[in-house]
């Protein structure tokens, strides 16, 4: 017991009061670094401040389980602690030591985080100590997230949650996957390949002078695809929700792939994320996946593989464009379909998608625009390509390109080393008459088919000489018979 004498409103001393430290529980503050006593009612004397230590001690070596998860995708969250432990405790290297981690180091995965060869870091998955930490803590994926687990002691709860604050802070901040182009890879069933991180793109080549387009047909593009990624202040200033559906149709080379790439790199400049998906079964978790990664533009090829009956698999579909997994998120869903018919009609509605493109063969001003583009400075300047942009009219983009690569057999045959519109006329002439070969023809009718064709006409303006036409028939078929 301690005594503390106290003083009235005048001044003068009160009856002296006895203070029970062990009843009062003093709350000792202990951050790791400094330990603080307490000073009221009285300030602690030494005989009570170690008993009440005493106390803390046996309550800080208690252990309790340690369970931190992260809201990114498992190889994120990884690279933000591996940056968290280096920014705490200095750990530059990504080769495990005994003296970081232990005598057993814990598996060592490799993650991309660029599209370039040097773009790599190394990521400790399993059990490994930390400075200060007794008890080990491992890391691990499941069930496609990132955990931090272990039974380690109280006292050192207050290192592992600023570590953990640390790598939210770094996700939120420094994500590998946040505005970056990538690409998800799916099973046949649609779900995440875990094993294997997104794949980063390389769209640095691409800029918007590539996306040669007949005028309309390039103002629909930026206006419904393009507009809200680069102005995303402004749809948000007058609430234009950036949850988007469009549909991009058309025959194949008519540039429904240049136009993902492009929007990938208008995403990357506008810091927007881009997820590439060739396999529409795992639309649903890619926008998940998106969701983290807001704002977001998630495109996936090939819708009309699974939307040509409303069977179970189209309609989870329908619900998955209809918003249940991105309502009232920020992220853009981009389809594209080589045969617009095969889709079911309810999935074209309006409401359903904002906008369905119709990417068709340019007309002769898209031909000149992409035949001047294809060919560059290999083009003579004051070259007129009136004959030319009409000679490749109804072709697709990626024929017109095959045309200016054979072209430039012509300009060398003439030991020139400028292109001239004629090498463009000659080539387009040789493409005609090369996709014409591979055109289906009709079959010959068989003789029997004939034969119903001639009884046809009989019925319809039946003559003697018709009939007689179908009774040689009948005998060059079955023989003389009568």
């Amino acid at each position: 017991m301690d005594q503390m004498t106290e003083l009235d409103e005048n001044g003068n001393p009160k009856k002296p009061v006895k203070v029970n430290w062990d009843k009062l529980n003093p709350a000792i503050e202990f951050n790791g670094r400094a330990i603080t006593l307490p000073a009221l009612p009285q300030k602690m004397d030494l005989d009570a401040a170690i008993k009440a230590l005493n106390r803390l001690k046996a309550d800080e070596e208690q252990t309790y389980d340690l369970h931190e998860m992260f809201d990114a995708y498992p190889t994120d969250a990884a690279v933000a602690l591996v940056k968290a432990m280096k920014e705490l405790y200095g750990w530059a290297s990504p080769v495990p030591t005994p003296g970081f981690f232990g005598p057993k180091p814990p598996q060592m995965l490799s993650v991309k985080t660029g599209w370039r060869d040097e773009d790599v870091i190394q990521v400790p998955l399993g059990s490994f100590r930390l400075p200060g930490v007794d008890a080990p803590i491992s890391t691990a994926i499941v069930n496609n997230t990132f955990i931090v687990y272990g039974e380690i002691k109280k006292k050192h709860r207050h290192l592992i949650l600023e570590l953990a604050t640390l790598a939210r802070k770094i996700l939120k901040e420094e994500s590998i996957y946040r505005g970056k182009p990538i690409r998800l890879l799916v099973d046949d069933n649609g779900d995440l390949l875990t094993k294997m991180p997104p794949e980063f793109l390389n769209v640095e080549d691409i800029s918007e002078a590539d996306l040669i387009f007949d005028d309309q047909v390039r103002s629909q593009i930026e206006t419904h695809l393009l507009t809200p990624i680069k102005e995303t202040e402004n749809c948000r200033r007058h609430k234009i929700p950036l949850k988007r559906g469009v549909l991009l149709e058309g025959k194949f080379g008519t540039g429904k792939s240049l136009t993902s790439r492009l929007t990938a790199r208008v995403c990357e400049l506008n810091g927007w994320t881009y997820v590439y998906l060739d396999r529409v079964k795992g639309l649903r978790n890619a926008l998940e996946f998106a969701k983290k990664y807001a704002p977001a533009v998630v495109f996936a090829e090939d819708i009309d593989t699974i939307m040509g009956e409303r069977d179970e698999e189209a309609n989870d579909l329908i619900n998955v464009i209809d918003g249940v997994v991105t309502k009232g998120q920020e992220v853009m869903t981009v389809l594209t379909t080589n045969d617009v018919n095969k889709i079911h009609p309810v999935i074209l509605r309006p409401g359903r998608l904002d906008a369905v493109i119709s990417l068709k063969p340019p007309g002769a001003a898209a031909c000149e625009r992409l035949i001047r583009h294809y060919a560059g400075k290999l083009l003579k300047a004051d070259a007129s390509l009136v004959e030319a942009s009409k000679s490749v009219v109804g072709m697709i983009p990626a024929s017109i390109r095959e045309c200016v690569e054979r072209a430039k057999l012509g300009m060398i045959a003439r030991r020139d080393n400028k292109l001239d519109s004629s090498d463009i006329v000659v080539a387009a002439e040789s493409m005609k008459n090369h996709m014409a070969l591979l055109e289906p023809k009709a079959p010959e009718p068989t003789s029997a088919q004939q034969l119903a064709e001639g009884l046809k006409g009989v019925l319809i303006n039946g003559s003697h000489d018709k009939i007689t036409q179908i009774h040689e028939k009948v005998v060059e078929i079955h023989g003389n018979v009568v």
